[in-house]
């Protein structure tokens, strides 16, 4: 199975471009399931048909779907939910004052993207194509599972040995009810399928991901932003799509001064994402609504290329050692990046890495786990971060 994600900015034409790639994909005789993720759903517009949150056919090898993120929290979290609204209504009175307190930003979302998961399992397509929401609420999801990971392998247990012995007391004393077994199998289990999702959008033979952009200066920052991000939490962009080109005829007169402009930013473009491919789709002389239209639209966008193709593998994460002075360096890709937004430390055996306002927690590998970090610099979009023994460190600042 192939998972397609596009991601951008909102507005720069996400969906018109993954149902695109959808129709292009089912009309080569795959099987495709095309779903979104953006809580605005539009994908039902761009197919000029009503959409649900179960796959509805929408011509023999597609179908199309847009996720109830409602739906799938209550799936994923029913118990745990119940059992905090249980403690809310034991100090108040319930009501939708409790539902509000319930409403944990992002977390229906990401519950969405298990869906992603469940689809694979299922193994009834060739294909999967994701219409994400913009590039702020994707990227929230996509760390979300990392950071949830934390929680249930360093709070959570604490958390359950000391309901275990104290639970019954605390009971007695506040009436607050012991979390019961379930509460806590419903978490680890919710946090296993996140793990388990995230293993899939890390592997580039399964999941690309596709960043759209227009040529616009602003738009076009984001989108270089958006793939530094990408690259410091390790997923796979292997293409980026460069949609609403204005084609030469339409610069004339009054907006003459704008060629230059989008020349430029177009070079730009091609030179901010190195060893992607890139895709270019002017300007339609109609809205890109309905199935042919898609159709047309994603035949200037590929030519001759076909969209399922992985077309970059290249990983964010090397290591390097040195025989001469026996540190091992750990280099990650992070294009656009200033060295003075950089920030990393080592706690335990994690590599805490502050990259402008993101924060990223990294489990190291074994060989560098008991090592200590000597120190880091940034070269031509490379961070490099030294690791060694004491002995090692001291040496080579000698």
């Amino acid at each position: 199975m192939r998972i397609l994600i596009y991601t951008g900015k909102g507005g720069v034409g996400k969906t018109s471009i993954a149902a695109a790639t959808a129709v292009r994909a089912a009309q080569a005789g795959k099987k495709v399931l095309l779903m979104s993720t953006d809580q605005a759903h539009s994908l039902g517009d761009s197919l000029c048909m009503r959409l649900r949150s179960d796959p509805r056919e929408v011509f023999p090898g597609l179908e199309a779907l847009e996720i109830d993120p409602t739906k799938e929290s209550r799936r994923a979290w029913g118990t745990l939910r119940d059992y905090l609204r249980q403690l809310i209504d034991r100090k108040a009175n319930g009501g939708i004052e409790a539902d509000e307190v319930l409403l944990f930003p992002g977390l229906e979302e990401l519950c969405s993207l298990i869906r992603i998961l469940d689809v694979y399992e299922e193994g009834r397509h060739d294909v999967v194509v994701v219409d994400c929401a913009p590039t702020g609420e994707t990227l929230a999801l996509l760390r979300y599972p990392e950071r949830l990971s934390v929680l249930a392998d360093r709070l959570l247990p604490m958390v359950r040995g000391f309901t275990s012995a104290f639970g019954g007391l605390i009971t007695r004393r506040t009436t607050v009810p012991k979390p019961r077994d379930m509460v806590f199998a419903e978490f680890d289990a919710l946090v296993k399928r996140l793990n388990a999702l995230q293993k899939i959008l890390r592997n580039r033979q399964i999941t690309s991901l596709r960043i759209v952009t227009t040529p616009e200066r602003i738009v076009l920052e984001e989108a270089r932003r958006n793939f530094t991000w990408m690259c410091e939490y390790d997923f796979g962009v292997d293409a980026v799509c460069i949609n609403r080109i204005y084609p030469g005829e339409a610069m004339q007169g009054y907006f003459a001064g704008w060629n230059e402009i989008q020349q430029e930013n177009l070079r730009i473009a091609a030179e901010s994402f190195p060893g992607r491919k890139h895709f270019y789709l002017y300007l339609q002389q109609e809205e890109i609504r309905g199935i042919p239209s898609l159709l047309r639209a994603a035949e200037e966008l590929y030519g001759e290329e076909d969209p399922v193709t992985v077309f970059c593998k290249e990983e964010t994460f090397q290591m390097e050692y040195d025989a001469h002075t026996g540190l091992r360096t750990l280099l990650i890709s992070l294009p656009y990046a200033e060295e003075e937004e950089i920030l990393a430390e080592k706690e335990g055996e994690d590599l805490i890495l502050h990259v402008r306002s993101e924060v990223r927690r990294l489990r190291l590998p074994d060989l560098l786990c008991r090592r200590d970090l000597s120190g880091w610099k940034l070269e031509d979009g490379i961070l490099k971060l030294q690791f060694g023994y004491a002995y090692q460190n001291a040496a080579a600042q000698k």
